[in-house]
């Protein structure tokens, strides 16, 4: 069965352990940072994982997410250290050894099936060569299921997954509202003077 170790930490200043890659264990890191400006905590770490053979999965102004080779992902708190504060973290680590073993096991089990499909069908009649096409088409699709599901595993043991949650900094300027819109087409108006302070006369 597949085991689960959680370790959860709310802390401040306070740092996970870094932990070496492990060939049967998924790694995926949680932080919440403060940060007096996000956008340049959003770019320093989109740069980061360019830099360290990782890329961005998925970013927004509030969030990016980060795949990383695992040995290089202990440096993320100092990243996000270079733009602000870490409010909380947390790690996740999932032992996905069993499940590997049992795929793998399938995989031979079905690939020996696969031989001896093809050995019927070169032996076979014409009134069971349909059979066994639906039966040989059956099976190599269950296989590349089961190889699917196994490079999927291998991808998450080799890249741990970080997201990040960039919070606005207390007493920051930046945390004030800026007057800009989501959305350019309103930015176009010209309106965002009336959103600000004094901006109604």
């Amino acid at each position: 069965m597949k085991r689960t170790i959680a370790i959860i930490a709310l802390c401040i200043f306070c740092g996970i352990p870094a932990l070496a890659a492990d060939g049967t264990f998924t790694q995926e890191y949680f932080y919440g940072m403060f940060a007096a400006e996000r956008e340049k905590a959003v770019a320093r770490l989109r740069s980061f994982a360019a830099e360290n053979n990782g890329y961005v999965k998925f970013y927004s102004n509030t969030k990016v997410v980060l795949r990383m080779p695992a040995e290089r992902v202990q440096r993320i708190r100092d990243v996000i250290l270079d733009t602000g504060y870490i409010g909380d973290e947390r790690l996740q680590r999932t032992d996905v050894g069993e499940s590997l073993l049992d795929l793998r096991t399938r995989l031979k089990t079905k690939e020996s099936l696969l031989a001896s499909l093809y050995k019927i069908f070169e032996d076979a009649q014409v009134q069971q060569t349909l059979e066994v096409e639906k039966e040989l088409g059956k099976v190599v699709m269950e296989i590349e299921n089961i190889k699917g599901r196994i490079a999927y595993l291998e991808d998450r043991i080799s890249l741990a997954e970080v997201t990040v949650s960039i919070n606005i900094q207390p007493g920051s300027k930046k945390g004030a509202v800026s007057g800009r819109s989501r959305w350019e087409w309103i930015n176009s108006l010209g309106i965002e003077g009336l959103m600000s302070s004094g901006g109604w006369r």
